[in-house]
C-alpha cells in the first residue's frame, strides 16, 4: 500500500452514467495486481473515500484506470475532474486474484467488468487461454467491449432484454454458446445474485471459481469492519481479506 498525489490524464464518458479516469502514478501502477482497488480522495465531497477497482495498470506508462458509476456526490466530483487536476490516491489495497491457471474463463456483470480488464491483460501475458463473458442489463450498459477488443478478446455478451448477444443472464449465456476446457478456472464480479448463481453453476460442472466481491467499505483498510462477509471460516473482511475469495469460502445462503 501507498500513497500517491496523482494527475488525471483523460477522464471519459462511458455512456450516461459511466466514466473512465486515467491518471498517472507510477508508483501505485508499479505495485498494482489484477482484482485490487484503490481509495480515492472526493475532496470533502463525501466524508469518506471512494473505493474503486482498478481496471488497468500500465507501469511502462505509469498509469493507472478506474471505471465507476456515476451515483452520488463522490464519484460525480471524480467525473467532473479536468486533465491535469490533482487526485490523491491510497492503494492497491486488499487481496487481488489468484492468477494460477491454465485456461481462464471470465464473467463480468454491470460494473463488476472493470477490473476483469486487467485480469485479462495480466492472464494474457502470461500466456494464458481467456475468454470473457459479460452481462448488463441492456446493449448500452456493457462496458469495455473496445477496450477488451484491443486485447484480442471479442466477449460473449448476455443482455436482459435481448438487445445485445444472449438474451437472459450470464448463466445463460454460459449453458447455451460457452466453451471451455474441463479445467478451465472461472473467475467472476458482479452484483451478488449474479456471483450466488455462478457459484451454483461452477460447483454443478466441478469448476473452480474465484469471486471479486464488493460490499460497502468505510474505511477500505480493515479498520472499522463494515464490510464483512459470513465464510466457512467466520467472517471476513472484503477490502482486506478479499476483495478476491475462493466461491466455496463463502456461505452464500447467509447473504441475502
Amino acid at each position: 500500500m501507498d500513497r500517491e498525489t496523482t494527475v488525471v490524464l483523460e477522464n471519459l464518458a462511458l455512456n450516461s452514467d459511466h466514466r473512465m479516469l486515467v491518471v498517472e502514478a507510477p508508483r501505485l501502477s508499479a505495485l498494482a495486481r489484477p482484482g485490487q482497488f484503490a481509495e480515492l480522495a472526493t475532496s470533502g465531497a463525501t466524508l469518506l473515500r471512494k473505493p474503486i477497482s482498478i481496471a488497468m495498470a500500465d507501469k511502462e506508462k505509469g498509469t493507472l484506470v478506474f471505471v465507476f458509476r456515476m451515483i452520488g456526490k463522490g464519484t460525480e466530483y471524480l467525473g467532473s475532474l479536468e486533465p491535469s487536476s490533482e487526485l490523491d490516491i491510497i492503494g492497491p489495497l486488499g487481496n487481488g486474484f489468484d492468477t494460477n491457471c491454465g485456461s481462464a474463463l471470465l464473467i463480468g456483470g454491470g460494473v463488476g467488468t472493470p477490473p476483469l480488464l486487467y485480469l485479462t491483460s495480466r492472464l494474457r501475458k502470461e500466456g494464458k487461454k481467456v475468454s470473457v463473458v459479460l452481462g448488463a442489463r441492456g446493449k448500452g450498459d456493457l462496458l469495455l467491449l473496445d477496450e477488451f477488443a484491443k486485447l484480442g478478446i471479442e466477449p460473449l455478451c448476455a443482455t436482459d432484454n435481448g438487445s445485445f448477444g444472449v438474451r437472459g443472464t450470464v448463466v445463460t449465456a454460459l449453458e447455451e454458446k460457452a466453451s471451455f476446457d474441463a479445467g478451465t478456472k472461472l473467475y467472476a464480479c458482479g452484483p451478488w445474485p449474479m456471483l450466488k448463481a455462478l457459484a451454483a453453476f461452477s460447483e454443478s460442472k466441478g469448476l473452480e471459481l474465484e469471486v471479486l466481491l464488493e460490499a460497502y467499505m468505510g474505511c477500505g483498510m480493515g479498520v472499522c469492519v463494515g464490510c464483512t462477509v459470513p465464510t466457512t471460516e467466520g467472517m471476513k473482511r472484503v477490502c482486506k481479506e478479499g476483495p478476491a475469495f475462493d466461491a466455496k469460502e463463502i456461505l452464500w445462503n447467509k447473504i441475502r
